[in-house]
């Protein structure tokens, strides 16, 4: 017999707000805390992952352990520990990953008797080319996932054949969001771009950290075309360095060499991301690869004309709002593209985004449903 809340241990939260800390706040926001719990392990201890006392106050639980590269036998040897003292009272835990190189806790929460044991994928690609090493490793994880995962889930059908293989068996979950957060708001849009100085000016934007992944460089070169035919363009650019500052760098210099200063500006790590949208004229998002990136659900939810890398799963054109083009065009069809199809009216898309069931407040129910086990799949 199920006893409430059903406690989920739910793994991969940052020090960074993310497209995967976003998500699984919004889980956080809506869940019935009557029926489900979420509790988290921050498996880099030597920071704090963001959100803390949101999770706190929600009634959730923190638990750390060390980082695997600092010290990988201590990591392993505190998992152990952990699950040994609190496994007894979960039902479920989720682990939340980008790459399937690490899938120690599904695997060792066999060992310990947690019932569901979810592998959730939210990526599509590497960060930089893998070797023969990496390869093998992915290769061993599958089958100890075989062994140890219940569940696969993932945020969109690329996303889920990456990680566990064109053959696997694996559910969809949307990235859903809070659309009554993100509609359209003439009166919000005025007040933000008052508050930044850029009444007037056309505002192309983009929320991303400043990895490989982003694709910053060339959603530089971009915008520099949009530039040569709108002069009062400006480069929002949403989002910060992770470990590594070389990206963040190279484009804040390729920023000075193209004359473009005053036309660009790095908001850093932000929360007003929603009202920060409501400024914006359009969004682009060249990446090289995503798993379904939250923040192009979002946009549509605001209402932007967005564009995005075919790298990208046309999954997440969920509306007629959003473009696709191929970062083999050159940037100036990029620029041409985007300054023709950004003449649109705003309106409320609240009833586009719920119809295509990335409505948080429709989705959240499904996911309690599951954890209760009265669903064996989601739909």
């Amino acid at each position: 017999m199920t006893s409430y809340p059903i406690r989920v241990l739910q793994i991969g939260m940052t020090k960074n707000i993310g497209g995967l800390e976003t998500y699984l706040m919004q889980q956080l926001d809506h869940l019935d805390k009557s029926k489900v719990i979420y509790d988290f392990v921050n498996i880099t201890s030597e920071h704090e992952i963001v959100f803390k006392d949101k999770i706190l106050k929600a009634g959730g639980r923190i638990y750390g352990v060390r980082s695997r590269h600092s010290n990988p036998i201590r990591h392993y040897w505190q998992w152990i520990k952990l699950l040994h003292r609190i496994a007894g009272d979960y039902k479920a835990i989720v682990l939340n990953s980008n790459s399937i190189t690490y899938v120690f806790p599904i695997f060792i929460a066999r060992f310990f008797g947690i019932p569901m044991r979810i592998m959730h994928s939210h990526n599509s690609g590497f960060e930089q080319k893998i070797g023969i090493g990496k390869k093998i490793i992915m290769a061993m994880n599958r089958i100890l996932l075989k062994w140890g995962a219940t569940d696969y889930f993932a945020c969109s059908k690329l996303a889920g054949q990456w990680m566990f293989g064109y053959n696997a068996h694996f559910t969809v979950i949307p990235n859903a969001i809070d659309c009554s957060k993100l509609k359209f708001n003439e009166n919000m849009r005025n007040k933000v771009r008052s508050a930044l100085n850029l009444q007037g000016h056309f505002i192309v934007g983009h929320v991303g950290r400043f990895t490989f992944q982003k694709n910053h460089e060339f959603l530089i070169d971009v915008f520099s075309e949009i530039h040569r035919t709108q002069e009062n363009a400006v480069l929002m650019l949403v989002g910060d360095a992770v470990g590594d500052l070389s990206y963040l760098e190279q484009a804040k210099e390729k920023v000075v060499r193209l004359g473009l200063t005053n036309s660009v500006v790095f908001m850093g790590m932000r929360n007003d991301v929603p009202q920060l949208m409501q400024a914006m004229d359009c969004f682009i998002l060249p990446s090289h690869f995503e798993g379904l990136p939250v923040v192009g659900i979002e946009v549509q939810a605001a209402g932007l004309p967005c564009f995005f890398s075919t790298n990208i799963t046309r999954e997440v054109g969920i509306t007629d709002l959003a473009h696709f083009i191929s970062l083999k065009k050159k940037t100036e069809e990029w620029a041409e593209m985007i300054l023709s199809e950004s003449k649109v009216k705003r309106k409320n898309m609240e009833e586009e985004i719920i119809k295509a069931g990335y409505d948080i407040r429709c989705e959240i129910g499904k996911l309690e449903k599951f954890y209760e086990g009265e669903n064996e799949q989601i739909t």
